[in-house]
This record gives C-alpha cells, structure tokens and sequence, in this order.
C-alpha cells in the first residue's frame, strides 16, 4: 500500500543501526590512516560516537496563540505543506463596506403614539369645565335687584358700598321693630393705582342727607331706601358708587352656617340682651346664629360703634376666607351650598351681577390681607345733636380724608383711630 506523501521514507535522512555504526569505527581503526598534516586526536567520548543527526533532533513543541504574536523564527511557525493552517482565534468580525457601523449610543427614537380620549374622560372634562359655570349662572338667577344707584356721573378707579341691613322682616330677630335701616355700611375703593382700601362708615355718623339735612347716616336708608343712601354716601366722600350690594340679618347667620361656621376673636367677656350674645372672652367656633350676634353687639362694647365696624369686617372676612377654601370649592355639594346661601341672601343694584359680587369680594379680601381697613378719623364718638348722640369726624366730613382715599394715597396710620 502506498503510504501518503507527508510519510515517506527519505533515504538520506535514515537513521544507521547500531552494528553499522559498530563496522564502521571498526574499520576505520583497522585502517589507521590519518589524513596528512592532521594530529591524531584523542579518542572521543562514548556520547559523541552515538548523536543522533541534526534531522532527529527533538524540536521545541509549538503553542497555538493569538493573532497578535510574532514568532522568533520562521521555521518554528513552519506548517506541513499538507497541514491545514490554523484560523486565528479572537479575530474580529468586521462589517462589510457597505454597511457603516454606527458609533451613536442613544437609543433609536420611537414614534410617539396618537391617544385617543376615552369618551368618559371627554365627559369629565367637560363636565369640570361646565360645573362653574352652572354655578355662575344659578347664582345670577337667585340674586334681587333693586334701584340703588344715583346715576352720577363717574368718579376715576371702582366703588363699592356694602350695606347691612337690619330688617326683621325675615324673622332672624324676633322683636316687634318695624321698618328697616342701614346696621353696617362699609366702602370698598379700588383706587386709579391699584389700592384697595375698606373703610368703616359708622351708623350714627353725624352728616348731610340730600332733601332731609343733618342726620345719622343710617337714617338715610330709613328715608329713601338704598337711594338715597348711595346719594349721601356719595355727597360725603366725593366718589361715585358703581356697585351697591346689600345683605339682610338672616343672610349672614345662613352664609356662615353654609361654610360650616367660624372662628371669631373678642377679647371681652360679653353678655349683651340686645343682641343676645353670651361670649367669653377669647376665639371660639361660632354658628350662623351667633356670628350675627357678634356682629350686632355694640352697647356692651367699650368703643360703640368703631368696636362693632371691626367685628363685622372680622365677620365678614372669616366667612369669605372659608367660603374660598379648596375644601369648599371642589366638593359640588359645599359649592353649591355656599352660592345659594350667598346668592340668596344678596341684593344689588339692576346693573350689577354676580361677577361684580365676586369682585367686590376679592377687593374687600384685598383691602383686608394689606391692612387697608379702618374707619375715617373721628372728633367725637358722643357728639349732642337733635337727633340724639352721633358720631362726628375730624372737620365734620374728613375732607383730608376723603381726598387721599380718592387718590390712593391712604396709609396706615390714616386708618387708625384717634379717640
């Protein structure tokens, strides 16, 4: 059988065997010719008469390794022409030319879905959305109108008079007093500048009615309604009222019961017959009921009237700050709670709505959160007239007064008391 290339026999390559080795120094010592010239040399070692020839001689085993390693020599990376070359191991498979690799590491962007609005969401927005205004249009129908307004030319920046009245025609105090006057009577001015100021003007208030003459100011209702009290309010302070609005006994005690009752703060202990108001000095949770009687109570109160004006601007304050609590506003079932107690107990004048109101809540909650409240400067808390004890301001009217509130220059200390 015919061995493969890579096995065969290479005759100059072969190894002697022994006994021909053994006949040959054999024969060459029978012989014992010496080439001219050379010594003989000593006999050699046993180990040098037996080397093998270079063809055997072992070879340094070879190490597969990576690529990157350069062998010393050719011949030790020297194949069998019949061998089949290693494949490097560890080589990088590179991307065709065609294909440019990438080095961006950001994700590839997706495409951004369309949503498409459930119908119950679109119902509950519109919902939310149609909510205030429901509440807007129902609390424009449950407001009363009256003629109030005197029809005077304008004034610059935007006035509001706010009356109390203390009418017992909806049975909230049980006496036998008939007819009806002005309890409480404040001034809301948003000047040409922007200052909202809350003036005080108290009952008695010693002043000129238009047609009457000299008189309280609360007499003024008593004669001619809401008219002609616009008309000597007017007279009095120099401004034009834009919006009148007005609030029964009964409409306090139920806007106060709507928003769950508040807190009051009266520094004396107080058990008035008139206003039947039993309170122990200090801040106490107060109901409809005795929010009103807080109001009312003057007799027993040191400073008359400036006392009862702050307690009212208190009554007042507390029950709008709690009125536009969040709470009060997203429950639907406070909310509208409030704006028919609200809506309900107000009257104003034709040309006003419930937007005005509103504004005339935020002025007055303005005015009050800046410190702008007060009562114009008095002379004399009990000044002797024919109609009895009145209150007179500085200079009879105030007339210093009254032209820095018009111009918006009123500061602090204008609005503090000097008694």
């Amino acid at each position: 059988m015919t061995q493969p290339p890579s096995f065969q026999p290479d005759p100059s390559r072969r190894r002697p065997r022994l006994s021909e080795v053994q006949n040959s120094s054999a024969q060459s010592e029978d012989d014992g010719v010496v080439s001219p010239g050379v010594e003989e040399s000593a006999p050699r070692a046993a180990s040098e008469e037996t080397v093998m020839p270079p063809s055997f001689a072992p070879r340094a085993k070879r190490v597969a390794s990576a690529p990157s390693f350069t062998p010393s020599s050719p011949a030790a990376t020297e194949l069998p022409r019949t061998a089949t070359p290693l494949r490097p191991q560890f080589q990088p498979v590179q991307a065709p030319p065609s294909a440019p690799v990438s080095t961006s590491t950001s994700p590839r962007p997706r495409r951004k879905k369309k949503r498409h609005w459930p119908l119950v969401t679109l119902v509950v927005i519109l919902l939310i959305a149609a909510w205030p205004t429901y509440l807007l249009f129902d609390a424009n129908s449950h407001l009363k109108r009256i003629d109030a307004l005197s029809g005077a030319a304008g004034t610059s920046g935007t006035t509001y008079l706010l009356a109390g009245s203390d009418s017992r025609s909806d049975g909230s105090v049980p006496d036998d007093t008939e007819g009806q006057r002005a309890d409480s009577i404040m001034l809301v001015h948003v000047a040409p500048n922007g200052q909202t100021s809350n003036i005080s003007l108290p009952r008695d208030t010693y002043v000129e009615i238009p047609g009457y003459g000299w008189d309280k100011l609360n007499a003024a209702y008593s004669y001619g309604g809401p008219t002609l009290l616009v008309q000597t309010v007017e007279q009095l302070t120099g401004l034009t009222v834009d919006h009148y609005a007005e609030i029964g006994m009964g409409g306090v005690s139920n806007i106060v019961d709507a928003v769950g009752g508040v807190n009051l703060c009266y520094d004396l202990t107080v058990n008035d017959e008139r206003s039947e108001l039993n309170w122990e000095a200090g801040c106490h949770d107060a109901d409809g009921k005795t929010a009103l009687a807080f109001a009312r109570m003057r007799y027993s109160d040191p400073l008359g009237d400036i006392g009862r004006a702050q307690r009212q601007r208190q009554v007042v304050s507390k029950t709008v700050s709690k009125a536009m609590q969040p709470a009060t506003l997203i429950n639907p079932s406070s909310a509208l709670r409030v704006e028919r107690a609200g809506a309900s107990a107000f009257t104003v004048d034709e040309d006003s709505s419930v937007l005005d109101v509103g504004k005339l809540v935020l002025a007055f909650r303005s005015a009050q959160n800046s410190g702008m409240t007060g009562v114009p400067p008095i002379e004399d808390l009990g000044y002797s007239t024919s109609a009895g004890s009145a209150v007179l301001l500085e200079d009879t009217t105030a007339p210093d007064f009254f032209a820095k509130l018009r111009a918006g220059t009123l500061t602090k200390d204008d609005l503090t008391p000097k008694l």
